[in-house]
């Protein structure tokens, strides 16, 4: 693909995502009051003619004809890091043109040279690295970043790898930004920075400030009483009666009521022989594949299509067009601050979902408690199962789980999480030294 073929595609890409968080009120500018252009021309004074911008976004006050404000935007579709020169020319471009009312944004899909992150950051440059959401696991049909709440400077270093490495793969995110105080995934939070730090006045700030509000998670909450109930009514559709569920069963049932398609074994080697992919669902096409593994473990496939049935049966086709699962995916706990709160929030109820699917309530607790009682386990008052770094009560946990894992065929990931959702297992390691699913 030539350089301008390439170049045109980011800019494209770049004014559509503008325009769609625009027109869906994802600044805190009233959307009323904003406009998107490609390749407009502003005029310079030194040339004597226009110089033209890959995207710009001129904001008004209200019952003005002229903008009080615009972003002029360069887009870098490289695939090397972004140099200082780079940076360097494209703020002199824009100080010939607006230097009283105008910001300077770059946006690359690749890295950013260090030099260029502190150019940018001293000069009040705002910088964005995109990510195209054909490239995330998560395809939310909107944008990560654009929902995404105010970001934490806890979560500043993660940003700051998504902006400066070049290989650096981003799971959820499209947007990864340097504002004039703060790095951030948040377009809210970096939009707030750049009108922050305009010449504007807080009293014309206030008076376009776009009636809607900072983001907030858009999945509604569903309690673990309500997962429960909703696995039970399944479990009751597909005739269930004790020991390993029939998923089988189950995707029958659903293909019957909604057509879906479910694929096992789908080879999606890489060069190494390895699969990083454990499941994805499609609902465009609704559609879930289980991807071969070079070592096969029949507990962690059951509960990858659990997950992938659980986003499904929860409707979260909603929010999101597909998603793929690795491991990494089945923990009880994901963080909101890294994921999203979205995201984070679809994960858990899918995994919770997943575990009361293929471990039914009343007889998986039944079973523990026998399988306790006949291991000679006492409750020491920490809790029924406890986990630590002891040999002896390591043990223990695998000698429980084995016989769960047994008795339901699951991995011992999956009978970990329902044993902690149901507050049986208290587990008081670090997060460097939880057992990897397996």
């Amino acid at each position: 693909m030539n350089t301008t073929l390439k170049g045109d595609l980011l800019e494209q890409a770049v004014f559509d995502y503008f325009t769609k968080q625009i027109t869906e009120q994802r600044l805190p500018w009233s959307s009323e009051f904003c406009k998107v252009f490609r390749q407009k021309g502003y005029y310079s004074r030194d040339r004597e003619g226009d110089i033209k911008f890959d995207v710009s976004i001129e904001f008004y006050l209200p019952e003005a004809t002229e903008y009080s404000m615009v972003w002029l935007i360069e887009c870098k579709n490289y695939s090397a890091s972004v140099s200082v020169d780079n940076v360097e020319e494209f703020f002199t471009k824009v100080q010939q043109v607006a230097p009283a009312n105008s910001k300077a944004v770059m946006v690359s899909n690749s890295a950013f040279a260090s030099g260029g992150m502190n150019y940018a950051r001293n000069k009040k440059i705002g910088i964005i690295r995109y990510f195209n959401s054909s490239d995330v696991k998560w395809e939310l049909y909107r944008s990560p970043s654009a929902a995404m709440p105010m970001t934490g400077k806890e979560e500043q270093a993660s940003v700051m790898n998504g902006l400066t490495l070049q290989d650096f793969k981003s799971s959820v995110f499209d947007l990864y930004m340097q504002g004039p105080e703060c790095l951030t995934n948040s377009l809210w939070d970096f939009s707030t920075g750049m009108f922050e730090d305009s010449r504007l006045t807080k009293g014309q700030l206030k008076w376009a400030r776009s009636s809607s509000i900072a983001p907030v998670c858009t999945v509604p909450y569903i309690s673990q009483d309500e997962l429960e109930n909703r696995s039970l009514a399944v479990l009751r559709d597909c005739g269930y009666q004790n020991g390993a569920v029939s998923l089988d069963d189950i995707c029958a049932n659903e293909a019957k009521k909604s057509g879906l398609q479910v694929r096992r074994n789908v080879s999606n080697m890489n060069e190494a022989g390895r699969n990083q992919k454990l499941g994805q669902i499609s609902f465009s096409s609704l559609e879930i594949l289980i991807y071969e593994q070079a070592i096969p473990n029949q507990g962690r496939e059951r509960f990858t299509l659990a997950h992938e049935l659980a986003h499904h049966l929860l409707c979260h086709g909603k929010y999101m067009s597909g998603e793929s699962c690795d491991d990494q995916d089945f923990a009880l706990l994901q963080d909101a601050k890294a994921l999203g709160s979205d995201v984070a929030r679809m994960e858990y109820q899918a995994n919770i979902f997943a575990s009361c699917l293929l471990m039914p309530h009343t007889g998986f607790i039944g079973n523990f408690r026998r399988i306790a009682k006949w291991l000679d386990i006492p409750n020491r008052g920490f809790g029924e199962l406890y986990l630590d770094t002891q040999p002896c009560n390591y043990r223990d946990y695998e000698r429980v789980t084995e016989e769960l894992m047994k008795f339901y065929g699951v991995s011992r990931a999956a009978a970990s999480i329902r044993l902690q959702s149901l507050g049986l297992l208290r587990d008081v390691r670090s997060e460097s030294e939880q057992y990897l699913i397996g």
